[in-house]
């Protein structure tokens, strides 16, 4: 089901099955900003990805001697959140462990999913509570589509992503599901990426550590515009699937495994600890504009 929001400047949607962000819209224009889910290309819009990010070697991992099974970007984008608040700017929603995530993942929780809108801006907050007396070790991560029309005039490669500050940096390449430790020189001084057909033929750009908090997703015929700040994540992501309209921006905390894992929890590249009875919380803000 689907709960709406609004503060007069835009207008959220957010279903209850995954709290999936379902339409982003700037009311001035009516325009519809996430991409419409066309399960041709990719039938979803923005999964919350946890309790792990991308996939795991082998599509498993142990824990204190024991092995899990669990599919890419974990399970919570699969799974009916409960909606513990709705009001005129503000959704909230709830998924708890229980019966059938214990058999994936051996940690109790609760993982609050927080929409609010103000002055135009959507804020999306993570909050996780550890609700045993163990340590936990889990990921946490975005995965909102944006939508990239083109028609006669309009083209792909008249969109471009744009950081806040010139970057130099190198990508992580997917090798599979997995991550290769052999880096590849993308940005060398620059605020952009212009986007093309192919830009990701190979799977996504991933980046760790970048200096810029925020990027803007525009086009040179137009003054649509949306801007994430990603400042409380430590990876940025970005993906399409080739000839389909739209790109997704990926804030992370987490990352796939890399080919050489050991697949011990652990010991995961990126994973976050939460000591028992322990909280944690992310945000990431997302302005469009027409």
């Amino acid at each position: 089901m689907g709960y709406k929001i609004t503060d007069g400047i835009a207008e959220a949607v957010i279903d209850s099955h995954g709290a999936e962000l379902k339409s982003l819209k700037f009311l001035k224009t009516n325009e519809e900003f996430m991409w419409n889910a066309d399960p041709e290309f990719w039938g979803r819009t923005s999964p919350v990805l946890f309790p792990i990010v991308g996939g795991l070697k082998d599509g498993k991992y142990s824990y204190h001697g024991i092995t899990y099974e669990m599919g890419q970007h974990g399970f919570a984008r699969d799974n009916k959140f409960e909606v513990i608040f709705h009001g005129e700017t503000k959704v909230v929603f709830l998924f708890e462990s229980n019966e059938e995530t214990l058999k994936k993942y051996p940690f109790e929780f609760k993982l609050y999913m927080e929409y609010s809108l103000e002055d135009g801006r959507l804020s999306i907050e993570y909050k996780i509570e550890n609700i045993s007396h163990e340590e936990m070790y889990f990921s946490i991560g975005a995965h909102p589509a944006f939508s990239t029309p083109v028609d006669k005039d309009i083209k792909i490669s008249d969109y471009y992503l744009e950081f806040e500050k010139n970057e130099t940096a190198s990508i992580l390449p997917l090798e599979g599901s997995n991550i290769s430790r052999n880096t590849i020189k993308f940005l060398e001084d620059t605020k952009k990426i212009e986007l093309t057909e192919d830009l990701f033929k190979n799977d996504a750009l991933i980046f760790k550590d970048l200096e810029s908090k925020n990027v803007s997703l525009r086009c040179k015929k137009n003054t649509r515009v949306v801007t994430m700040d990603y400042s409380n994540f430590k990876y940025i992501a970005f993906w399409n699937k080739v000839g389909a309209e739209f790109v997704c921006l990926e804030p992370w905390n987490g990352i796939a495994d890399f080919v050489d894992a050991s697949g011990r929890l652990e010991e995961k590249d990126g994973i976050l600890k939460l000591e028992g009875q322990g909280k944690y919380e992310a945000s990431l803000k997302i302005k469009v504009e027409g």
